[in-house]
């Protein structure tokens, strides 16, 4: 008997604090951001070749001897990264009937130098389409931006704090929890106008009509201080 009224008793001196926990008196919660629009400084494009055959293999052959010909093109572009994509290929059917097969492949290029991207973009619309191009902010250029609008946002934050202490009264106050995010907004995939396989013939290729845009970056702070007398 005497056993179980230890165990009792061990039990409610270990119990959780938080059945007795006391309301910390003065919080206040606070919210602060600041942000910037950045205007975009890299350029991406997706370029592919898309084809059909009865054969697959001479399909394959086709898109591999456009695709090296579009690669030996962009080498030539030092400023300008390549990176290439998968070769996909599916059937086509015509009421049910088997048409022939149909292959694409794709490469990105990425560079910051809008105007060298833009010409060999219009040299390799003579073989090429053009699937999507965008601007974004390069890694370098938010991380910097960011290192800034985290100063001004705390900045602000100290602000909203020192001033609701002053408004209540208050002599000073004390940070509780606070939390920090940045928020970076990707800016849309813009289209280009794209010649189709038609239009393969043309002699001059001229740069796509690009245009640049902006990305907002944000850093938001938000927690809870508290106020002392």
């Amino acid at each position: 008997m005497n056993k179980w009224i230890l165990l009792i008793s061990l039990s409610v001196l270990l119990s959780p604090a938080s059945a007795h926990e006391v309301q910390i008196e003065g919080l206040v919660n606070l919210q602060a951001t600041a942000s910037q629009e950045v205007k975009t400084d890299t350029m991406i494009a997706t370029v592919a070749v898309e084809a059909e055959n009865y054969d697959p293999a001479v399909l394959a052959q086709t898109i591999n001897k456009k695709m090296a010909w579009a690669i030996a093109i962009a080498k030539k572009h030092p400023d300008v990264t390549t990176k290439g994509g998968q070769y996909t290929s599916h059937q086509i059917f015509n009421k049910r009937i088997f048409k022939a097969w149909r292959g694409m492949q794709s490469i990105t290029l990425e560079s910051k130098n809008s105007a060298s991207l833009g010409k060999l973009i219009g040299l390799l619309q003579e073989k090429l389409l053009i699937k999507s191009i965008r601007y974004q902010v390069s890694t370098e250029k938010i991380d910097a931006v960011n290192k800034s609008l985290v100063k001004q946002a705390i900045q602000n934050f100290k602000t909203k704090a020192a001033l609701i202490t002053k408004e209540f009264d208050k002599n000073k106050y004390v940070i509780h929890q606070i939390n920090i995010n940045q928020n970076n907004q990707h800016s849309p995939v813009y289209y280009a106008k794209s010649r189709g396989m038609a239009d393969s013939a043309m002699v001059e290729s001229v740069p796509a009509n690009l245009q640049q845009n902006s990305s907002k970056i944000q850093v938001n702070i938000n927690g809870n201080i508290r106020l002392i007398n």
